[in-house]
């Protein structure tokens, strides 16, 4: 899907500013998430100062919950990979490259014991274009650099990046701690 030529402006707009900032202090950025409980394991949960729009968290009813929503881990899984996409997308479009990505698949393997957690998160992106491997390379460090849950997560969780361009891999990048 095309983009208008006002959403290109604000992407490219977004992009150089942040690549422009180098003062720690003038850079710091505060999210608020609320969340209400709805029922048992379902809740509602809404970013102060952004859209309307809530999310609903829940499990499944043989997890107690009522299925009226994705899990927690389905929901932290999804900010990982979407975050990661916007970077993509954002620094793709600010460069005037040719490229459309079109989806992703985030897997996270995880220990589910008492003090477990996500050991590797896997990452699968596929695009469309007339882009080379070499700039592709250099759009996905770039795209890395620009993720705050990436940059956050790869202290502590092996991260493996996989992009496909027309139906072949052309970059695998992994981070680990």
């Amino acid at each position: 899907m095309a983009m208008s030529t006002e959403t290109v402006e604000i992407i490219r707009k977004g992009v150089r500013s942040r690549e422009a900032l180098n003062d720690p202090e003038r850079i710091r950025g505060i999210h608020r998430i609320t969340i209400e409980v709805e029922e048992g394991l379902r809740y509602r949960a809404k970013a102060a100062g952004e859209t309307p729009h809530a999310m609903i968290v829940d499990e499944p009813p043989e997890r107690g919950g009522t299925g009226a929503g994705e899990s927690p881990l389905a929901h932290f899984l999804t900010g990982a990979g979407s975050c990661l996409l916007n970077q993509y997308i954002r620094v793709a479009v600010a460069d005037g490259l040719d490229v459309t990505f079109t989806s992703m698949n985030v897997r996270g393997d995880a220990r589910r014991d008492v003090g477990g957690g996500f050991e590797h998160i896997q990452q699968e992106l596929f695009a469309e274009g007339t882009i080379s491997e070499e700039a592709m390379a250099v759009l996905a460090e770039r795209a890395e650099g620009f993720c705050y849950v990436h940059n956050t997560l790869k202290g502590s969780v092996k991260i493996t990046t996989v992009v496909n361009l027309n139906g072949r891999e052309v970059v695998r990048r992994v981070s680990e701690p």
